[in-house]
């Protein structure tokens, strides 16, 4: 029996909703799940080891993020002005592949390179600055992807050859037309690269560890503890998601006005 158009369109209608339902009940479940032990919830997000574990979440994210932008910024210049050999794989490689990356792969690699065994003689595990690093690798194409892609379309507007035309040199051209034409892609970048960093994990628990007050962030300290710490936990979960949610919600209202 052959589907009539208006049949099409309610099955399309349905099987959306049903994603939006999981994804959206599956957000919204730790707050109910929080209801059920309020007092015990609202007691454990006053706990030093959740507060110093919130605190280092943000405060490295935010380090992570720094470092995306101000290395993030110049590669998606490069990548939108310039033709190179392999450019393709090189870009697949930097942001694509970082994303769908095995998280614990990444903190055995970062291990490798950067701890104890380093065969450059630096070692930064078990510190905030492997927090940072481990952050950047997993969060910092959000930024590139998002700001290669505007810088393509001035590219490709021309803007830039008329500037360059009128006298102005590369890098005046790079500050003036290409930077503030950019400035909500960047914000974009900036946001999504800070709301991916807060959840980060495999990297930051083999490279980073789980020292309390040093680089125990939420997700390190959920994944170590949910088996025996079920309400402290969930209290870490509703700690990150909602500061995470709220950035992002902050951030879309922020450029919805702006525009």
């Amino acid at each position: 029996m052959k589907l009539s158009s208006a049949h099409a369109i309610i099955i399309l209608y349905f099987l959306s909703t049903l994603l939006i339902l999981f994804a959206v009940s599956t957000i919204l479940y730790q707050y109910i799940a929080a209801l059920g032990s309020l007092s015990e919830v609202i007691k454990a997000i006053g706990e030093y080891r959740i507060l110093s574990a919130l605190w280092l979440s943000i405060t490295s994210s935010i380090g992570a993020t720094i470092v995306a932008l101000l290395l993030g910024i110049p590669l998606a210049y490069v990548f939108a002005t310039k033709d190179f050999l392999w450019k393709s794989m090189v870009e697949t490689l930097v942001i694509d592949v970082p994303q769908t990356f095995p998280p614990v792969a990444e903190g055995i690699i970062l291990l490798l390179m950067l701890g104890p065994t380093s065969p450059i003689g630096l070692n930064l595990a078990f510190t905030f600055a492997a927090l940072v690093i481990a952050k950047v690798f997993i969060a910092g194409p959000f930024v590139v992807s998002f700001v290669s892609r505007k810088f393509r379309e001035i590219r490709k507007s021309g803007m830039n050859l008329t500037a360059r035309s009128l006298g102005a040199d590369q890098f005046q051209v790079f500050t003036t037309i290409f930077l503030p034409l950019s400035f909500n892609e960047i914000a974009a970048g900036a946001a999504m690269c800070w709301a991916r960093a807060m959840g980060e994990l495999g990297g930051s628990l083999i490279f980073a560890g789980v020292i309390i007050g040093q680089t125990e962030t939420i997700p390190t300290f959920v994944a170590t503890n949910s088996q025996t710490l079920l309400i402290p936990s969930l209290a870490a979960s509703i700690l990150v998601t909602t500061a995470s949610a709220l950035a992002l919600f902050s951030f879309k209202r922020l450029m919805a006005k702006g525009e």
